[in-house]
């Protein structure tokens, strides 16, 4: 199994193709948001129940961080289910969401989180957290948690 933040990177990629698909296939709205945000949700739930958690005793300001906009993408994804996909809001506030996501994704996460992990976790503890995340994040999705 990869270690822990190749299945992250993994699901960064999954996430902005799901994006894609919304922004450019009308037709598959309603499954692809359904997609969206069990990928989403799970992801974010995995994440916090195994890297963050791990990371958090060793660099607490910088995780609250992540933990900070992982709320503010809920909220977003609240605000965004609130409209109905044929309604003119609903591509742009697409967009928006999709904004808010590929920041975290670039700057938090695969910038901050990943150089955090890689400096204080050893490759052994990275590949020890790939196991839980993916069983966390497959409880998450069922239950879709956000």
């Amino acid at each position: 199994m990869p270690q822990i933040l190749e299945l992250i990177r993994d699901d960064h990629d999954l996430i902005r193709t799901l994006f894609d698909e919304l922004e450019s296939n009308p037709e598959t709205r309603d499954v692809r948001c359904i997609t969206l945000r069990r990928e989403l949700s799970g992801h974010m739930y995995a994440e916090e129940a195994t890297l963050y958690a791990r990371l958090q005793d060793v660099v607490p300001e910088e995780i609250r961080r992540s933990f900070d906009e992982h709320n503010e993408i809920r909220t977003a994804i609240a605000r965004f289910e609130m409209i109905p996909p044929r309604d003119s809001a609903w591509m742009p506030a697409l967009g928006e969401l999709r904004e808010d996501v590929e920041a975290h994704f670039a700057t938090e996460e695969e910038g901050r989180v990943f150089a955090l992990a890689e400096q204080n976790l050893t490759e052994d503890d990275l590949f020890a957290l790939s196991e839980t995340f993916q069983q966390e994040k497959e409880i998450a999705a069922q239950v879709a948690v956000v």
